[in-house]
């Protein structure tokens, strides 16, 4: 699909029955729903590229008689690979599980905790927004790549996050099985802003009741 920039990076952690956590303390952000921002004052510096990859399975050729017959279709197993400048850094503990020791330090918990996710891109001739939404999955952290700074540069090391989607109860097909991903087009006469949060992170508050087309909760 044809896209151009990269708007948001929307992120929720879920609860056990698959609400997202709309408290401060226990969740992201006390609407449920946490924005990789650009706002130096939340702890964020936006994010330079969310990179998806396996929206679709590898077909296998099936043979039979010298000739191929059939092909096998597997599903879906995306993942994504997050490039941020900067996210808050007690939103990404959290978003890895790690647990505080109440001292300023975070060790990794015994489970991955799950997180929705909502990637804003655009359309390249109408400029209306893209949405990738994943509504379950996992962060992981793999390394840090920490280097020197010279006399004349200053050496940066981004916020590098893989996400791994699961499949999730309310994306289903006409046959009512669940997929991994949806993609939402704004410029579709259908398209429900809300409903789409609402469906990703259920229970949120980050987009103002009523809100069908217009602009989040910033």
């Amino acid at each position: 699909m044809a896209t151009i920039g990269l708007k948001m990076v929307y992120t929720g952690l879920k609860a056990s029955d698959g609400s997202v956590v709309a408290d401060a303390d226990k969740g992201l952000d006390a609407t449920g729903v946490f924005a990789i921002d650009t706002d130096k004052a939340k702890g964020n510096l936006g994010t330079k590229t969310a990179n998806i990859t396996g929206l679709s399975g590898t077909p296998t050729k099936i043979d039979g008689n010298n000739e191929t017959v059939d092909i096998s279709n597997p599903p879906a197993s995306p993942s994504v690979t997050l490039d941020s400048n900067l996210i808050n850094y007690l939103v990404k503990e959290k978003m890895l599980g790690r647990i505080s020791d109440s001292k300023g330090g975070y060790v990794d918990g015994d489970t991955l905790p799950e997180c929705g996710v909502i990637i804003e891109t655009q359309s390249p001739v109408t400029l209306d927004s893209i949405f990738f939404c994943f509504g379950r999955g996992t962060f992981n952290e793999a390394g840090q790549n920490i280097q020197t700074n010279t006399s004349t540069a200053e050496t940066r090391d981004d916020d590098n996050l893989t996400y791994a989607a699961l499949n999730y109860s309310k994306f289903v097909d006409n046959k009512g099985n669940s997929h991994p991903f949806k993609i939402y087009h704004a410029t579709d006469a259908a398209f429900d802003k809300k409903a789409m949060f609402d469906e990703i992170f259920p229970g949120q508050t980050y987009i103002p009741a009523g809100t069908t087309t217009g602009t989040t909760g910033d």
